[in-house]
């Protein structure tokens, strides 16, 4: 029988280099829950070896321990916290889940166990294999679609391409919370391959879960009217809709509360303004509505619709309208469309358009006939808001538009000015109108405008020079100021004293005026 070996001998009696084993280490660096450091040695009162007494001898300090690991205080948060964080991201970053589940045992853990991580599926992403295996991680959780594939390939392998995403995420339409497609460039039949799946009459396409609709291709020439979902959806509720021509059925769009619609331009004039009329009758509980004609070169026509359409349509719901152009002037649907529209509850207008270009000269940024838009607005009795951007700034359509707005007996309207054409000769001319009616005022990118000419303005609104007024109420109590580099905000601090709220962002970004270095007063001889 063989002996044990003395090195062996002397090594069972010394004490512990490390109070933990190897695996009670990994275990420690790898647990959510936080622990002590180090457990309480036993005591041993054994007669150190001289080997052992060279450990503990003072020139050496103290006995070798195992360095210190302290626990990140994430590792702290509940796993509910976790979660719940990670799926946040995932709204960002569709490949969010994938790299939290890399970083730790632990976090792996409750990526795997959190089926809202995996709902979004982006086909167009990565390899269809992956996607394919990554939809079973959300379990019976509701799935968010998106597809946005670019186009860098030929017709064929466009079409080709989005057919076989499609194909991924088909079978589980029955679990779409929402669908986004938009295509980039063009390829001939891009809706056909993308959405000949989800058009037809079977129970088996229906999408009972859906709430938010996205399909948008610009460039879309294929006139094909598509019914989505055997037109059913009863709990779709926000739809954004451009360059597609659908069956606007009341079993599918009649719950929506908000739409983005940008009509196909398969159809012009009178034509189109019937479609959309229809549609906003279908959809006659919407709150949130913004509305675009496609420019076609139309000539400009009066206000009058043709008789095509004679009923009027009641949004009593609607609360905030757009009216966006995206042309050289106002297309003649929208003169049609407007007059046959009862807004009793809008709060908000916001008529935009898209910044002219540099080469353009101030005065022909303005859309030569804004006029017929005055003519066909319906009335707007609960208007408290009133957004005017680029093309549609022109002084006499301002002035009038202020004119037309009823007065309830106190300042209850914010109007907001986006657009290099605001200067202190537009502002005076377009604001004769707004009398007592002005509660704020915002401007947004007015490089053109200086304090002195904001100054000004407050002065012609108030009726008297608020500098030498100590006592006096200004005519709007509110002043908003975004990223307009020709006005010296600093100048303006001062309107605070009279009762003038002032509010300023530059780069996105509110400015806390508290800490702001006040400059010179901005007045006005």
């Amino acid at each position: 029988m063989p002996f044990p070996s003395p090195f062996k001998r002397s090594r069972q009696h010394e004490p512990a280099a490390f109070p933990r084993s190897i695996l009670d280490a990994v275990k420690a660096f790898y647990a959510v829950e936080r622990e002590p450091q180090y457990k309480p040695k036993h005591r041993d009162d054994r007669k150190p070896t001289a080997h052992s007494s060279r450990k503990l001898h003072p020139q050496h300090g103290s006995p070798a321990r195992a360095p210190a690991r302290c626990t990140h205080r994430i590792m702290q948060l509940p796993n509910e916290v976790l979660a719940h964080i990670f799926v946040l991201g995932a709204e960002e970053d569709a490949m969010f889940p994938v790299i939290v589940s890399h970083v730790c045992r632990a976090w792996r853990y409750i990526a795997l166990h959190t089926p809202a991580l995996w709902r979004r599926i982006t086909p167009n992403g990565g390899s269809l294999t992956m996607w394919s295996q990554r939809i079973p991680r959300a379990k019976a959780c509701t799935l968010d679609i998106q597809l946005a594939p670019l186009a860098a390939m030929s017709h064929l392998a466009y079409y080709n391409y989005v057919q076989l995403c499609m194909h991924v995420v088909l079978p589980y339409i029955h679990r779409w919370r929402s669908l986004e497609v938009r295509f980039v460039g063009y390829a001939p039949f891009l809706w056909n391959a993308a959405l000949s799946g989800c058009c037809g009459h079977s129970s088996a396409i229906e999408a009972p879960a859906l709430r938010d609709l996205t399909l948008v291709y610009p460039e879309n020439d294929d006139t094909k009217e598509y019914t989505l979902f055997n037109g059913y959806a009863p709990r779709l509720r926000r739809a954004t809709i451009q360059g597609i021509r659908l069956a606007w059925s009341p079993s599918l769009f009649q719950n929506l509360t908000y739409l983005d619609y940008t009509h196909h331009g398969f159809t012009r004039g009178a034509q189109a303004a019937s479609e959309v009329l229809y549609m906003l009758q279908v959809s006659a509980a919407l709150e949130e509505l913004r509305l675009s004609f496609p420019w076609r070169g139309d000539v400009a026509s009066r206000y009058a619709l043709s008789a095509s359409f004679s009923r009027t349509v009641h949004l009593q719901r609607l609360r905030k309208l757009a009216l966006h152009i995206d042309g050289p002037d106002v297309p003649p649907a929208l003169t049609y469309t407007l007059p046959h529209l009862s807004l009793p509850v809008l709060r908000s207008l916001y008529l935009i358009s898209h910044p002219a270009p540099r080469h353009a000269s101030y005065a022909d940024m303005a859309f030569p006939h804004l006029r017929n838009v005055l003519k066909a607005l319906p009335r707007l009795p609960a208007l408290g808001l009133v957004h005017v951007a680029h093309g549609w700034l022109d002084e006499r359509f301002l002035a009038s538009l202020l004119t037309l707005l009823p007065y309830p007996g106190a300042p209850h309207l914010t109007l907001t000015l986006e657009g290099p054409q605001v200067t202190r000769t537009f502002l005076r001319h377009a604001l004769q109108g707004a009398g007592r009616k002005l509660r704020a005022l915002a401007l947004i990118r007015t490089e053109r405008l200086t304090a002195e000419g904001v100054v000004d303005i407050l002065n012609q609104l108030s009726g008297t020079h608020l500098q030498s007024s100590a006592h006096f109420l200004p005519a709007i109590s509110a002043l908003y100021i975004r990223d307009c580099a020709g006005v010296d905000w600093r100048s303006l601090q001062w309107l605070s004293t009279v009762g003038v709220s002032l509010r300023v962002w530059e780069g996105g970004r509110e400015v806390d005026l508290r800490y702001a270095r006040s400059t010179k007063r901005a007045r006005f001889p």
